[in-house]
């Protein structure tokens, strides 16, 4: 099979974007386009407007590959008919987005939490009546039947897709995807649920991958809290699936930046930062120093708060007075013996 296209990866910007696919096509006008694709989705607002182009061009046929999933099944609606390999998988689900709700609030902002929120939902809910209303369409089902699907949002195979609808015909070819540790790593990035049990038995991606307690802490500090929720986000007020693509670099965090000797740090889209190991000890390095520090400031203040008490415990010298009738008489008698020396011999002098 020839292919006039192949989307193989991150739909939008930094992959196959509506501007990319849509100079693709100009030059394939009044001529019958197969489309390859095998994605694990994008941006919502890419692939819809990749799915009217294919709906205007008429003559488009997507064959799906591996695990085709969210805007990458968006876009497929948009061809004139959908094949998919017996080998491959099929995901649909809700929206959702990051909702950055981290820190401290008083009774009035977690009251305005509260109606962000609600707000927040209601333009999720209305987003998934749209899909639900574009895979009806396409599966000639009502939209009731459809919502379930979303909602539980798991992986099809290619027969239950062509029994759903969303396929209009299971082709032999493709191979058995290979589960590997890179696809593992991508499923853990888009935090897609595990695949479905199959008589090949097909390798799942487990759920114990959270990232150990330096990870955790780092992603804190540099409050990545966003959810690698693959649907959308609320960037620039877009539905969008998240892409390690995009680098941001940020110089905020200027005593990190210190020890690291970096003019900034690289984020991905997802507020998540990668570390090597020399940089790891640069910090261990770093927090083990001040420990010293504090605990050799701490010695020394235990040294001179011991010093201070010890000199208050031990008496102070005695001050010898020489005038006044609280004097020593030796002492006086010593001084009048002098100061008649002195008129003795003043006259000679």
């Amino acid at each position: 099979m020839e292919y006039n296209l192949s989307i193989d990866s991150h739909i939008g910007p930094w992959g196959y974007s509506k501007n990319y696919i849509r100079n693709q096509m100009t030059g394939l006008k009044n001529k019958p386009v197969n489309v390859r694709v095998s994605s694990l989705g994008g941006a919502v607002d890419d692939a819809l407007d990749i799915r009217q182009q294919f709906l205007d061009h008429g003559n488009v046929t997507c064959y799906l590959f591996g695990y085709v999933a969210s805007a990458a099944t968006i876009l497929a609606t948009g061809a004139q008919k959908t094949c998919m390999s017996k080998y491959a998988f099929y995901l649909i689900h809700k929206v959702s987005n990051w909702i950055d709700a981290w820190g401290s609030y008083n009774a009035d902002q977690i009251q305005q939490l509260i109606d962000d929120l609600k707000a927040n939902k209601l333009e999720n809910d209305k987003m998934d009546l749209v899909l639900a209303n574009l895979y009806a369409n396409k599966c000639k089902k009502k939209v009731d039947e459809i919502l379930p699907i979303l909602k539980e949002g798991r992986w099809l195979t290619a027969q239950e897709a062509l029994e759903y609808g969303f396929i209009d015909e299971i082709i032999e070819d493709g191979d058995k995807p290979n589960f590997d540790d890179s696809m593992k790593a991508r499923f853990n990035m888009y935090h897609l649920p595990a695949l479905p049990a199959t008589e090949n038995k097909t390798v799942v991606p487990d759920d114990e991958t959270a990232p150990g307690w330096f990870n955790n802490f780092v992603n804190r500090f540099f409050k990545s809290s966003k959810d690698n929720d693959i649907h959308s986000s609320q960037s620039q007020n877009k539905p969008r699936f998240n892409s390690t693509t995009q680098k941001i670099m940020k110089k905020d965090y200027q005593k990190v930046n210190s020890i690291l000797k970096l003019d900034g740090m690289e984020f991905d889209k997802d507020g998540k930062v990668t570390l090597t190991e020399d940089q790891v000890k640069a910090i261990n390095d770093h927090i083990t120093n001040i420990e010293k520090e504090s605990s050799d400031k701490d010695n020394e203040i235990s040294d001179l708060k011991t010093q201070n008490e010890n000199l208050k415990k031990n008496d102070g010298d005695e001050t010898k007075h020489i005038n006044g009738d609280e004097g020593d008489e030796d002492d006086i008698t010593k001084l009048n013996s002098a100061n008649e020396m002195f008129n003795s011999v003043k006259e000679l002098l």
